[in-house]
């Protein structure tokens, strides 16, 4: 029997009607795996041996109040389990940050996934940079007066955090807005990292996507279309998920994107499309398969499994 432990977010706090979490978890009790979960903070290291403090559990899809079975938690090494999935949503801090190394130290018949390294190597809104030619225009800084400047030169732009996610503190602007400093200052002041600046693209409401990929092949593409009157896609700030597909262009975004991808050791990730253009690269829990299954998309977390364990 394969057994999967999960390093995720609290599950009482877990929504289950749109978790890939959730729907990974599901789909490995069904092929009899066994599971169980442990918070982040529960990792630690003696001598070497690296343990986490675990709770065995069961699944239950269809009873929305209740749909964990936690038993005691109990302290266990790691290196016992086939296969470890990295799914703790972001803020990705110093804590996330020093959990890959630990995760790191695990051998290599204990699988993690997402590769800890690659994780930590992958930072989601900067490792889009490393394809400037497929984005749109893209300032990060901390600078304000930089940061004025680009937007003077660019027009209307998105201003967003580096480390957060589902549409959180987005905004768009340009120079001219009353409210364009106060956008600004509450960014720079939100944490010590720099922000981005991006050119917005107009567009948005029609070519949002979502593209699925297991270790750097298209496996299934989501679009997202922003609330009336709102331009943020993301879902859970609004946006309506229907089924998509790729255009020639969007194809050639994904070879690319898709070779690094693999190259960097990432098993599952998540690309943002934007008018043809990259946005980001999500590989710390990379979702909205459940959303992408409901509107008659493939059954990504089958997909998953099958690919893990042939």
């Amino acid at each position: 029997m394969k057994t999967i432990a999960v390093q995720m977010d609290a599950p009482e706090k877990i929504n289950i009607k749109g978790d890939t979490t959730f729907a990974l978890m599901v789909e490995a009790q069904n092929r009899g795996f066994e599971l169980y979960e442990y918070q982040p903070d529960a990792l630690a290291i003696e001598d070497g041996e690296l343990t986490a403090r675990l709770r065995k559990t069961t699944v239950h899809p269809d009873n929305a109040q209740q749909p964990f079975g936690l038993a005691q938690p109990q302290r266990r090494k790691l290196s016992d389990f086939d296969c470890i999935l990295v799914r703790q949503d972001p803020p990705f801090d110093m804590a996330y940050y020093s959990n890959t190394y630990l995760l790191d130290l695990l051998p290599e018949t204990t699988r993690v996934l997402n590769d800890p390294s690659a994780i930590r190597n992958t930072p989601e809104k900067l490792s889009a940079l490393h394809f400037p030619h497929l984005m749109a225009s893209t300032l990060i800084s901390s600078d304000a007066e930089l940061i004025a400047d680009f937007t003077k030169r660019t027009g209307d732009v998105v201003l967003k955090p580096l480390s957060l996610f589902g549409g959180e503190m987005i905004v768009r602007t340009n120079a001219s807005d009353p409210e364009f400093h106060d956008h600004l200052n509450q960014l720079l002041a939100h944490s010590s990292e720099p922000i981005v600046a991006q050119e917005f693209l107009p567009n948005v409401k029609d070519t949002d996507k979502r593209v699925m990929m297991l270790e750097g092949e298209v496996v299934g593409v989501l679009g997202r279309i922003p609330a009336e009157g709102n331009f943020i896609a993301n879902i859970h700030s609004g946006g309506r998920p229907v089924l998509s597909s790729l255009t020639p262009r969007e194809e050639q975004v994904c070879r690319e994107v898709g070779e690094k991808v693999k190259q960097w050791g990432i098993f599952f990730a998540g690309l943002d499309l934007i008018d043809q253009r990259l946005s980001e690269i999500n590989v710390t829990s990379p979702t909205l398969t459940v959303e992408l299954k409901a509107v008659g998309g493939p059954d990504i977390p089958k997909l998953y499994w099958d690919r893990v364990f042939g």
